[in-house]
C-alpha cells in the first residue's frame, strides 16, 4: 500500500508522542506467595552436583517389649530407615536475540534500541520476561508432579519438579488432579515402609461428586491431619477464588482467625497458627476464568501463562478410583479417611493445602550457568541473530508428607 502524500501532516511533523521512559506495564504475570514463603523458611539447599538428590528418613522401629526379667527373647535385624531419590531438572526460556535491535548491556549492538530515541531498553526487558517465565513454570509445577504417566497416573511430567500433587497423596485416594502415587522418591507407599510417606487427601464434596463447602470443621480437620503425625503446620496455601471460600467459613465464625498479616506483602488469614496465603496460580476450577491460563487463553500461542509442561494448574473433572474390600464401606466411601467416593465422577473445584514449610526443599544448583544463567548461541550464517537460553537446574519436593496436608472438593 502506498504511504501517505505527503508522509506527515504539519501537526504529526511538529509534534513527538507523548510518552514516560522506561515504564512497561506488566498484563501477563502475576506474584505468589508460595516460593517465597519457602524461601523466607530457609529450605533454599543449593545442590552441589551427583546424579540425584537422596535424603534419608526412618520408617520402622526395632523390637521391644515388656518383658519379664530373664526371659530370653529372639533377637533379629529389620531395616528401619531408608532414602527417597529425586532427580534435578532443568528448565530452560529461550528468545532470539538480534544485535542489529538490541545491546546485550557490551555496547557492540542496539543500532536500533539505543540513544535518545530509545523509550524503554528491550534486552532488559526480555531478560525479566525470561525469569518470569522460568518462575512461573517452578511455581505451577510446584502443585503438580515430576512422575511418568501410568495406569493411575494421566500425564508424563517426568522433565518437571515432584511437586505437592505426588507428594500428598497415600498411594490409595485421587489427587486434585485425579492422580494415584503409588510410589514417592522412588520408594513405594503402603509396602515395606507402610505409611511412612503417606499424606491423605481430603475430599470435601458431595458423595455424588458435586463441590461442597469449606467450613471451621474442614480446617480443623485439615489441621489435625498434619499434627496428628507430629507435624506443624505453618503455611496455607490456596488460590484467590478459596481464600475467598475460606475468609467466608472463618469469618461466619469469627473464631482463631486474625484478619490481616502483612507478610510478603500479601494480606493473609492466620488459622491455629497457620498463615493461609491466596495463590493466583495455586490449582482452581474458576481462576481460568479470570487469568489467560495454558493451553487454552492465548490467541498468539504466548499470551498465557503455563507450566513446565506447557499447561497449567487449572483443575477439571475426574473418575475416583472403584474402592474394593477393606477400602470401600458400606456407603461406598473410601476407609482411609479421605472421604473420597467409589467410581463416581468428582469435580474438585478449589484445593487448600496446610503445610510444614521446613518439611521442604528448594534445590537450584549452585553452577553460575545453569542458575538463571545465560547462554548465546549463534544462528548457523546469519549475521545478527542468535538464540539466547536461561537455564535453571533446581527442584522443589517434601521430605516429610505426613506433615502436610490438601483438601479438595470445595467451591469459591
Amino acid at each position: 500500500m502506498a504511504p501517505p502524500d505527503p508522509l506527515y501532516n504539519e501537526i504529526d511533523a511538529t509534534n513527538l508522542e507523548s510518552v514516560r521512559k522506561n515504564v512497561v506495564w506488566n498484563n501477563l504475570f502475576v506474584d505468589t506467595p508460595f516460593q517465597a514463603k519457602l524461601r523466607r523458611a530457609g529450605v533454599w539447599d543449593p545442590f552441589l552436583g551427583g546424579s540425584a538428590m537422596t535424603e534419608g528418613f526412618i520408617f520402622g522401629r526395632v523390637q521391644g517389649a515388656a518383658v519379664a526379667p530373664g526371659s530370653t527373647v529372639t533377637v533379629t535385624r529389620q531395616q528401619t530407615n531408608t532414602a527417597m531419590n529425586f532427580k534435578p531438572k532443568a528448565y530452560v526460556a529461550w528468545v532470539p536475540l538480534d544485535d542489529w535491535e538490541l545491546d546485550d548491556g557490551s555496547g557492540t549492538g542496539g543500532v536500533i534500541n539505543s540513544g535518545p530515541a530509545m523509550i524503554a531498553n528491550q534486552y532488559q526487558i526480555l531478560m525479566e520476561l525470561m525469569t518470569q517465565t522460568i518462575n512461573t513454570m517452578i511455581e505451577m509445577d510446584s502443585f503438580r508432579h515430576g512422575q511418568a504417566s501410568s495406569s493411575a497416573i494421566a500425564d508424563n511430567r517426568i522433565l518437571n519438579c515432584n511437586g505437592l500433587d505426588e507428594s500428598l497423596n497415600n498411594g490409595i485416594d485421587p489427587s486434585p488432579f485425579g492422580n494415584v502415587y503409588a510410589y514417592y522418591g522412588g520408594n513405594t507407599r503402603n509396602g515395606v515402609i507402610g505409611a511412612a510417606l503417606n499424606s491423605v487427601p481430603l475430599y470435601l464434596g458431595t458423595s455424588s461428586g458435586a463441590v461442597g463447602q469449606i467450613d471451621f470443621n474442614a480446617l480443623m480437620r485439615l489441621w489435625g491431619q498434619c499434627v496428628v503425625t507430629g507435624g506443624k503446620p505453618d503455611l496455607g496455601i490456596t488460590n484467590v477464588l478459596g481464600f475467598v471460600a475460606v475468609a467466608n467459613a472463618l469469618d461466619a465464625q469469627r473464631r482463631d482467625v486474625s484478619n490481616k498479616n502483612h507478610d510478603i506483602q500479601w494480606d493473609g488469614l492466620i488459622f491455629n497458627g497457620v498463615e493461609i496465603y491466596p495463590d493466583p496460580l495455586a490449582p482452581s476450577s474458576l481462576a481460568g476464568d479470570f487469568l489467560s491460563l495454558a493451553p487454552t487463553g492465548g490467541k498468539a500461542g504466548n499470551n498465557n501463562l503455563a507450566d513446565g509442561a506447557g499447561v497449567s494448574t487449572q483443575t477439571a473433572a475426574f473418575t475416583s478410583p472403584t474402592y474394593t474390600g477393606t477400602y470401600v464401606d458400606a456407603n461406598g466411601i473410601s476407609t482411609t479417611g479421605s472421604n473420597v467416593p467409589s467410581n463416581v465422577s468428582i469435580k474438585p473445584g478449589e484445593v487448600l493445602y496446610f503445610l510444614e514449610s521446613g518439611s521442604f526443599k528448594i534445590r537450584p544448583t549452585n553452577k553460575k550457568g545453569w542458575n538463571y544463567g545465560l547462554r548465546r548461541s549463534p544462528l548457523p550464517q546469519n549475521i545478527s541473530i542468535d538464540a539466547l537460553f536461561m537455564r535453571l537446574g533446581t527442584n522443589l519436593y517434601n521430605n516429610m508428607p505426613r506433615h502436610n496436608a490438601v483438601a479438595f472438593g470445595f467451591s469459591a
